[in-house]
């Protein structure tokens, strides 16, 4: 996967996560979570993450206008079942005019009996494990005025995801 052509750099240390439970509705034939359910776990993520910075819907238009996604690119590399609890890591890159692009990676927990549920800072440990990696995946954000049209993101907004560590590209 690639930002403004460039390999994302997928050691980067998160800047927010939650964890989540695959529920069994969310199962396909296969008996699998389907594919199109981690947009909506990384849809909570990115507003979550986005909340804990201050930025929620009405801080946004504030601002004069609100996120919307452009572009996805979802990588799977295996999958979840229902009952298993799954991690939802993100972080920002650098942020470019009216765009920005946050980077998720998708994990199953291997003991979830501590694992809370709400969104949080990282803890520091040790990288994911190549195989507990279940998807990578890359939302380009646009920012849009309430007229619908993009709008470079403002300076107060470009100030809160410096406070979130933002990672330059």
């Amino acid at each position: 996967m690639t930002h403004r052509g460039e390999d994302v750099n997928w050691e980067t240390h998160p800047q927010f996560e939650i964890a989540m439970q695959a529920r069994f509705h969310e199962a396909d034939l296969l008996g699998h979570i389907n594919n199109a359910v981690y947009l909506h776990y990384m849809e909570q993520a990115a507003i979550e993450h986005a909340t804990s910075l201050g930025l929620t819907v009405d801080a946004s238009r504030a601002f004069g206008g609100v996120f919307v996604a452009r572009r996805h690119e979802i990588e799977f590399l295996r999958a979840a079942f229902p009952g298993d609890v799954v991690r939802v890591q993100t972080w920002l890159l650098e942020p470019h005019g009216a765009r920005v692009t946050r980077c998720y990676q998708i994990s199953r927990v291997a003991d979830s009996a501590g694992e809370p549920f709400t969104g949080r800072m990282p803890r520091r440990e040790a990288p994911l494990i190549a195989q507990d990696v279940l998807v990578r995946a890359v939302t380009e954000w646009v920012f849009m005025s309430e007229e619908g049209r993009p709008r470079r993101i403002p300076e107060g907004i470009l100030a809160l995801f410096a406070q979130a560590g933002v990672v330059p590209s």
